[in-house]
């Protein structure tokens, strides 16, 4: 699919302040740091992003790479998807990849193992919500009793649900579960195999299209509006890639990003990003557009700021102390989890 740039790329001063840092890093031969450039080329950094095909999490990140704001500023970015976040964590970790998305419950426990990783940036608004096609589930109270389709066990659907149910008093032995997950949970929806789901967005955009008209489709939660402080995911890079010329690229990949939020955020932009991330997740343009306003409006792309809150970070690590996953004594802090300052050297704040 071919996608039209926003607009051409700033070449000159951008261009030159490229070939300048290229040639000044051209001493520096690691193979596995970023900002690595040949010839007095771009400088190179691999991204490691969660699902194959990607979910709609990662549009941000093909945005700024099909619309040049990585290219602008001297980077040639390769976006790598892999089975899931823990996937992409490992390999940032091993040194397979720069850099990567990852859930922030899976960089407290990685962190919490010994790993070295750090969160740059953070997509801070989980998207699960909890869709139902039964008229008579309107609010949390109402699900009691109910069976709803999730993951699996332990996974993040389950566990959203789990915190969505808490906000009202419910638990585990309050409704019944079955493990569907992924594109089956969306065909059961749609089949009437099940009436109640957790969902991202784009899934629930997905059912409201492919349902019988006669039925209803709504929306009961969403875990961002019952519990304001769950931290979603984060862009995470090695402790030792930030300083030197590394740290350089990740400043320069922080500031696309947070250009790229801004366009995205612009409704005259609305139909192209939608297309984009049709091209990423290989969902219907028609889906994209109708789930793109609502992952906007859950705030999944911080518009403001780095999506680093201190509160929402400690919630998490709090978190998995609290469930178990991470040993007390083991549990990071928020300064081993965060180096705020890549962001404010990209954006001057």
């Amino acid at each position: 699919m071919t996608i039209s740039r926003r607009r051409p790329a700033l070449v000159g001063v951008a261009t030159l302040l490229a070939l300048i840092t290229a040639l000044a890093g051209c001493g520096d031969n690691g193979s596995q740091s970023a900002g690595s450039a040949t010839s007095g080329g771009p400088e190179k950094v691999t991204i490691g992003v969660p699902g194959i095909p990607p979910i709609f999490l990662n549009t941000v990140m093909y945005v700024a790479k099909e619309e040049g704001f990585f290219a602008d500023r001297g980077l040639d970015v390769t976006l790598r998807p892999l089975t899931t976040g823990a996937d992409v964590g490992r390999a940032v970790q091993s040194g397979e990849i720069q850099g990567g998305i990852i859930g922030t419950p899976g960089a407290v426990a990685l962190r919490a193992s010994g790993g070295s990783v750090v969160s740059l940036m953070g997509f801070p608004k989980p998207t699960y919500l909890l869709a139902s096609t039964d008229p008579g589930v309107t609010s949390c109270a109402d699900v009691k009793g109910k069976t709803i389709a999730v993951d699996a066990v332990g996974a993040p659907k389950a566990l959203g649900l789990a915190a969505m149910l808490a906000s009202c008093g419910l638990g585990k032995n309050d409704v019944s579960t079955i493990n569907v997950g992924g594109p089956p949970t969306v065909d059961a929806l749609v089949a009437g195999q099940v009436e109640l789901a957790v969902l991202h967005p784009d899934e629930l955009a997905t059912v409201q299209e492919k349902i019988a008209p006669t039925t209803p489709v709504s929306e009961v939660m969403t875990l961002a509006d019952v519990d304001p402080l769950q931290h979603y995911t984060v862009l995470v890079a090695p402790k030792d890639q930030l300083s030197g010329p590394a740290r350089d690229t990740w400043v320069k990949v922080i500031a696309a990003v947070r250009e790229t939020i801004a366009y995205m955020y612009d409704p005259a932009h609305t139909k192209q990003v939608a297309a984009q991330a049709a091209a990423v997740t290989k969902e219907p343009a028609s889906v994209t557009e109708a789930a793109l306003p609502k992952f906007l409006s859950l705030g999944v792309w911080a518009k403001q700021g780095d999506g680093l809150d201190r509160a929402a970070i400690q919630h998490t690590i709090d978190a998995a102390v609290a469930a178990g996953n991470v040993p007390k004594a083991k549990a990071p802090t928020y300064e081993q989890m965060v180096d705020p300052s890549v962001f404010a050297d990209a954006t001057g704040k």
